[in-house]
């Protein structure tokens, strides 16, 4: 007698390398019916164009990698759990295999699923898969989450990791699956999944994954430490989307990075250490946003609830220079700009724009996370947040008020021939002056023109910054 099928419900692990959720079904089932549900939350405002055009490619490049193995992927519309308790009943699959997922939405899409699937008596595994640790696995001595950085990612690094599930050779499926008869709607259908995204947005997909990883670990990796800061320079690996939607594992990537360790001298091996202390970042606001959901909206640090961000005319204003790269900045302004064409920004950047627009401009971090949101193409929530409350200074582990960013200085610290600069911002590009300078253009004798002179001055901005938290602290209560 056959047994019946496993649904293996792909969402964000879209690869057949290293997919513990499908290997798990491979080795409980004797078929499985892999299945991608479209559900309202592909369409809101959490996805944007640039990422749902990298789902878009990505589904279609899994669904080709499925057919290459004997499969198929069917979508079908949302809710999920409707969904697979409809495909369940249609194939006689007995259990749903996907991913554990702890951020708030992938945890209440899990909780209605397994409500839809238990009445039928429809087993649903929620594997570990996105993570190298579980976001509730670590804990302090006192039993606590922990919320700062370095006494996690020490505890993290000790901790053992699964290594890489190998690629299945080949993915049995029910053959009333494979009829072309069988409902699925075609990826060229949904409105959601024909954005174009970013004029260069990142190409989703395994193979393009693949491509990326090779090149970074063949090229940079073992020099990551020193240049990863340098956004004039190929110097980081650009997975971040490819690590949110999963079309590489993350088990993959750590092993692999482990491998060239062995064969490296000791600064190539500090660089692969720096690079995997950042994986360790990635999950460490990943068990943020687990422990204390609210930090996707309210601040980590409750006394910033009273912090005096502008407001109104005047903060709508300097809200629309800083989004279209027109501060009168450049490290700023060839930033966002790459945001715009790209749906990408260098991380170095990140924190310097995100310094500008919460200190310089005290506009509050919650719009520029919003639109960070919009325009990205990995836009994963939990990093987002943690990131822009750390450049306020309102997260947990936060950078402290008082570092401001000199954009000055940070330009032409890590961006010292201005070629970064230069490439994003066109009306500096021929300019005929020393790099340093163009970091300041309003200083030159003759300012370039069709170029914004600073719409604040850094100096007096960060004063004011200063003396607004300074109140902030003092109104602040003590702690006993």
């Amino acid at each position: 007698m056959t047994s019946p099928p496993g649904l293996v419900l792909f969402r964000r692990n879209l690869r057949l390398d290293d997919n513990r959720p499908l290997d798990a079904a491979l080795r409980a089932s004797g078929s499985v019916v892999p299945v991608f549900v479209l559900d309202d939350h592909y369409l809101t405002e959490d996805f944007s164009p640039p990422r749902l055009a990298f789902l878009a490619e990505s589904l279609r490049e899994l669904a080709a990698a499925l057919d290459a193995k004997g499969s198929r992927l069917v979508v079908r519309k949302g809710p999920v759990g409707e969904a697979l308790a409809a495909l369940a009943r249609e194939t006689g699959a007995d259990a749903v295999f996907t991913h554990a997922d702890h951020e708030p939405h992938g945890h209440e899409l899990l909780a209605s699923a397994r409500a839809a699937l238990e009445p039928p008596g429809i087993a649903l595994h929620a594997v570990e898969d996105l993570l190298l640790v579980p976001p509730d696995a670590l804990a302090t001595e006192a039993g606590k989450p922990f919320t700062v950085y370095t006494p996690f990612s020490r505890r993290w690094l000790e901790r053992d990791k699964e290594a890489p599930a190998p690629e299945p050779g080949r993915v049995p499926t029910p053959d009333a699956v494979l009829a072309a008869s069988f409902p699925s709607i075609p990826l060229d259908r949904p409105r959601g999944l024909r954005e174009e995204g970013a004029p260069d947005n990142p190409r989703g997909g395994s193979r393009e994954a693949r491509r990326v990883w090779n090149a970074f670990r063949e090229s940079a990796l073992l020099h990551y430490a020193e240049k990863r800061d340098r956004p004039d320079l190929p110097g980081t690996s650009r997975l971040s989307p490819h690590l949110r939607f999963g079309t590489i594992g993350i088990r993959r990537i750590l092993h692999e990075a482990k491998e060239i360790w062995k064969a490296a001298p000791s600064a190539g091996r500090k660089s692969v250490e720096t690079f995997i202390k950042e994986l360790a970042w990635r999950e460490f606001y990943a068990s943020i946003l687990f422990h204390h959901p609210r930090v996707l909206t309210e601040n980590f640090r409750a006394e910033f609830d009273a912090f005096p961000w502008r407001t109104g005319e005047e903060a709508d204003l300097l809200f629309a220079a800083w989004a279209a790269g027109r501060t009168g900045y450049p490290i700023v302004d060839a930033g966002m700009r790459q945001l715009l064409a790209e749906g990408w920004m260098h991380n170095r950047v990140r924190m310097v724009v995100a310094s500008f627009l919460t200190k310089d401009l005290r506009v509050d971090w919650r719009r520029g996370e919003s639109f960070f949101r919009r325009h990205l193409a990995d836009g994963d929530p939990a990093s987002n947040s943690g990131g822009w409350q750390w450049a306020a200074g309102s997260g947990t582990d936060a950078q402290p008020f008082f570092r401001i960013f000199n954009p000055v200085l940070q330009g032409r610290k890590f961006d010292p021939d201005a070629a970064y600069v230069k490439r994003w911002i066109p009306e500096l590009a021929n300019v005929a002056a020393a790099p340093g300078d163009l970091h300041a253009p309003w200083t030159l004798e003759t300012p370039p023109p069709g170029y914004p002179a600073p719409i604040v001055d850094h100096f007096a901005a960060k004063a004011t910054a200063l003396a607004a938290f300074a109140k902030l602290k003092s109104a602040a209560p003590k702690k006993p």
